[in-house]
C-alpha cells in the first residue's frame, strides 16, 4: 500500500512539473482562457472587433512595451499604456514625424498619456517620408500588429486588421528593428540623425521597407497559381501593379478592393488612385472600390492584406503606394496560419460582395 502511495506521489509530482514546464516555455499557454486576442491565429476585424485586442497586450506587460507605428493617438488605449506606466512598465514610442506635426489632438494625447506619465517618445527619423509600420512589442515574448493606426476613426469606421504573434525570429528581429530605430531617430525639438540604417533581417517571411519588402512582396504575388484577393488603401506602384497585371495574364484571378477616394490625399494622390484602379481594371483585375461615404457598414478599406490561393497571407503596414516599398519604414508578415488565412479570405469575400462595388471609370 505504501508503495502504491509512493508511486501515486510521483507520479502527481512528475506530472506538476511537467505542466510547469510546458507552461514556463510557454507562456502564451497561460493567457489561452483569459486572454483569447492574444493566441497567435486569433484575427481581429476592424472597426467590429474594437481594441480588446489592444487592450490585453497591454495590460499584459510586466516589465517593457515598446511601439512603432504611424498614429498613436487613441485615449482609451492610451489609458491602458499610462496604467501600465502606473505599474512600473517601460514604455518607448515612435511614431510617424509627419503625423505627429500634423494632428494636435495626437500630440495632446500623448502629452497626456505617456510623457506626462513617464513614458519616452521618439519622432520618426525624417529620412522616411512616412514611418507607418504597425509594431507592438510586450515584453519578450509577444508581438502585436496589423495595417491599423491607433486614432479614434481605426476603431469607428476603418477596415484593418490585427493580430498576435509569438515566433522567436520574427520577435527578435522586430527586438532589434526597434532598438535601431530607437537609436536614429528623437524627441520632439531634438535634433535627428542624419541617416537611418535598417537591422539584419533573416527571417523568410519578414518584409522591412525599404530594405526587402519589394523583393518578397513581388515574390509572394508570382507564387499565386489561382487566386490573388488583395487589399490596399494606397495605389500608385508601378512595380506591385505590374505583377498583378502579369497574374492576370497567366490565369490567376485577382480582386482588388481599394477606396475610391483616399482620406486626407492630396489632388496628386487622388488622380494617382483613379489612375491605377482604372489602368488595373483595364488590366483584367477585379476591381471593386469603397466610397465615399463610410460607415461601421461600410467601413473605409485602410487594410493592407493580401491571400494567394486560399493558402497563405500577407498582412501588414505596405501598402501599394509609391513609397510603401521604396522609401518608408514599413513591416509586413506572411502567414501560413490557417486562422489568420482563412479569416482574410472570409472577410475579403464578404467586403467584395456586400461593402465595395465594380470600379467602372466610365461613369465618374
Amino acid at each position: 500500500m505504501r508503495t502504491r502511495l509512493w508511486k501515486t506521489g510521483l507520479l502527481e509530482s512528475r506530472w506538476f512539473s511537467i505542466c510547469l514546464f510546458l507552461l514556463l516555455q510557454c507562456p502564451m499557454c497561460i493567457w489561452a482562457e483569459s486572454l483569447p486576442n492574444l493566441l497567435p491565429g486569433t484575427l481581429t476585424i476592424l472597426p467590429q472587433d474594437g481594441r480588446q485586442l489592444y487592450f490585453e497586450a497591454i495590460d499584459a506587460a510586466k516589465s517593457e512595451i515598446r511601439i512603432e507605428i504611424c498614429v498613436l493617438e487613441d485615449p482609451q488605449i492610451l489609458a491602458h499604456v499610462q496604467a501600465a506606466l502606473g505599474r512600473g512598465v517601460r514604455v518607448r514610442a515612435i511614431v510617424d514625424r509627419g503625423k505627429y506635426l500634423a494632428l494636435a489632438p495626437e500630440r495632446e494625447n500623448l502629452a497626456q498619456y505617456l510623457t506626462g506619465a513617464g513614458g519616452q517618445l521618439h519622432l520618426s527619423n525624417p529620412m522616411f517620408p512616412r514611418s507607418f509600420p504597425k509594431i507592438i512589442l510586450v515584453d519578450a515574448d509577444l508581438l502585436v500588429y496589423g495595417s491599423a493606426c491607433l486614432d479614434e476613426t481605426t476603431f469607428l469606421q476603418y477596415r484593418d486588421f490585427a493580430t498576435a504573434n509569438t515566433d522567436p525570429e520574427i520577435l527578435a528581429e522586430l527586438h532589434r528593428l526597434f532598438e535601431n530605430d530607437w537609436t536614429y531617430s528623437a524627441a520632439a525639438g531634438e535634433e535627428p540623425a542624419a541617416f537611418n540604417p535598417t537591422s539584419p533581417i533573416s527571417g523568410r517571411d519578414l518584409l522591412i521597407s525599404p530594405v526587402n519588402g519589394a523583393e518578397r512582396l513581388v515574390r509572394f504575388y508570382q507564387s499565386a497559381k489561382r487566386t490573388l484577393d488583395v487589399y490596399t488603401e494606397l495605389l500608385g506602384n508601378l512595380t506591385l501593379e505590374s505583377e498583378l497585371a502579369a497574374a492576370v495574364k497567366r490565369g490567376v484571378r485577382v480582386r482588388l478592393i481599394a477606396p475610391v477616394e483616399v482620406n486626407g490625399g492630396t489632388p496628386d494622390v487622388q488622380q494617382l488612385q483613379i489612375d491605377s484602379l482604372t489602368a488595373l481594371a483595364t488590366a483584367g483585375v477585379d476591381v471593386h472600390v469603397s466610397g465615399p461615404d463610410e460607415s461601421a457598414q461600410l467601413p473605409y478599406m485602410h487594410a493592407r492584406a493580401a491571400v494567394i490561393d486560399g493558402t497563405i497571407a500577407y498582412l501588414g503596414s505596405i501598402s501599394l503606394s509609391p513609397d510603401s516599398i521604396t522609401f518608408n519604414r514599413e513591416m509586413g508578415i506572411i502567414s501560413r496560419q490557417p486562422s489568420i488565412v482563412g479569416g482574410l479570405e472570409a472577410q475579403f469575400r464578404s467586403d467584395y460582395q456586400m461593402r465595395t462595388k465594380v470600379w467602372i471609370p466610365t461613369i465618374r
